[in-house]
């Protein structure tokens, strides 16, 4: 069971370091390269989390909240877990934190080409925004009988 905790400021190189291996073959892929400054930027604008499971950090995301629209601008995962349903439930926790806090829309961008965007296709995610390499896409967010969350 995935479980996610405010990440604290140490872990912040471990964040950093998990993008750039995820990311290298795609940034490779459309000719980007890892920007530390803009990371660190982010992180301090964002609301930064772990996701653990069994005790162990498996992977981040963030959250960028903005009126009624919450942005996923990251959501990584160790490769090693991989295919285990944690993005599945990384989601849902971050729809969960976004309809707490307001929010009606969840918004990302992924690139087109990457495989994550059948998982978002599969949680109700919609392409709104075509920016070659970068797709955007949103899933409204419902209300959750029983859970006190509104949307």
């Amino acid at each position: 069971m995935l479980s996610l905790m405010p990440a604290p400021e140490s872990a912040r190189g471990w964040a950093a370091a998990l993008v750039q291996v995820n990311m290298r073959e795609a940034y490779a892929r459309h000719g980007l390269s890892w920007d530390p400054t803009a990371f660190a930027a982010d992180w301090e604008a964002g609301e930064n989390y772990l996701l653990r499971c069994e005790g162990e950090a498996v992977g981040y995301l963030r959250l960028f909240g903005h009126a009624q629209r919450s942005f996923l601008q990251d959501l990584q995962v160790v490769a090693e877990r991989r295919g285990r349903g944690l993005g599945t439930q990384a989601l849902e926790a971050a729809e969960s934190i976004a309809r707490r806090q307001g929010s009606r829309v969840l918004r990302l961008k992924v690139f087109a080409d990457s495989p994550a965007v059948r998982l978002y296709r599969r949680l109700g995610f919609v392409e709104r925004l075509h920016e070659p390499p970068l797709i955007g896409m949103e899933c409204r967010l419902r209300h959750r009988p029983g859970t006190g969350e509104s949307g």
